[in-house]
């Protein structure tokens, strides 16, 4: 039966490897303050991989959201893509994010773990919307797909959703094998500080920029999906993004559909994307009075 770490065991192999200054520095002071509790919390359990991907608090720790995670769990899934699809390398893999705090940065860090090793990697530029991701892959027929986004979770969340070749989030046993690489491939592999590595991504030759095309193609089946609306129809359609990503991509759908500008109403208060989600505290419009 293995030992379990000491608590000062597990803040040293976290400072040993996070090379953000900020999450680096929010654990030394949690130990220089004797906070023990909160470092076991931070620190004593891994943040679960499963078919959903992971999803948490940003902050520093083990268990939740921040660079040192994403990397790893990038390095885990390169891996185990690799070995699991065949010509994974020139199929590539697509990295999209949203509009969360940290969301381009932990797509960028995403995008060049693949990139150093030898993937071609469709990395969307700005902000889309997550079914642009699972899209793209079908469209390209890449052999996975990355989208940094926590949906409707609280402002304080990210999340790293995955999908596979198939365009569709991944199922077992492959959240069980994308978690055991996970675990084996812990060391940092990065040969750039951090904060370059993410930049470079966006910058890197086998970085592809396929976002209007995607987009275009995304808009072009889903009219022919739609039945259109008759221009003397008086249907009215409300619609928020709750401060999410989705208002540009509902107002492209609708209008191709055929309903006018003049038809469609929008929560002004909600409708630019805002990582703060100022109006509503659990951006889910499934849950009573968050709207």
């Amino acid at each position: 039966m293995s030992k379990l770490p000491t608590l000062k065991d597990l803040v040293d192999s976290w400072l040993q490897a996070d090379q953000n200054e900020d999450t680096r520095a929010d654990i030394q002071t949690l130990w220089e303050e004797g906070n023990t509790a909160e470092l076991e919390r931070r620190l004593r359990n891994r943040i679960d991989f499963g078919t959903a991907g992971l999803r948490g608090r940003m902050e520093a720790g083990f268990s939740r959201m921040n660079d040192l995670i994403i990397i790893q769990t990038s390095q885990g899934l390169c891996e185990y893509i690799n070995t699991q699809v065949q010509n994974a390398k020139s199929r590539g893999v697509v990295v999209g994010h949203d509009h969360r705090y940290n969301s381009e940065r932990w797509a960028g860090l995403t995008a060049v773990v693949f990139l150093q090793k030898g993937f071609k990697v469709y990395l969307h530029r700005g902000l889309v919307h997550t079914p642009l991701v699972p899209f793209t892959v079908r469209q390209k027929r890449a052999a996975a797909g990355v989208m940094i986004t926590a949906s409707h979770n609280p402002k304080q969340d990210n999340g790293y959703k995955v999908y596979w070749g198939n365009a569709v989030q991944i199922i077992a046993p492959h959240d069980i094998g994308i978690s055991s690489a996970i675990m084996s491939k812990l060391d940092i592999e990065l040969s750039s500080p951090w904060s370059i590595a993410s930049k470079r991504a966006f910058e890197h030759p086998q970085s592809l920029d396929v976002t209007d095309e995607m987009y275009e193609a995304y808009f072009r089946i889903l009219k022919g999906l739609t039945a259109p609306i008759s221009p003397n129809s008086t249907i009215t359609f409300v619609t928020t993004p709750m401060h999410g990503v989705g208002n540009k991509p509902v107002l492209q759908a609708l209008q191709n559909m055929g309903l006018s500008l003049q038809r469609i109403v929008v929560v002004h208060e909600q409708q630019d994307p805002d990582p703060e989600f100022p109006t509503v505290p659990f951006p889910n419009p499934e849950e009573h009075g968050e709207r």
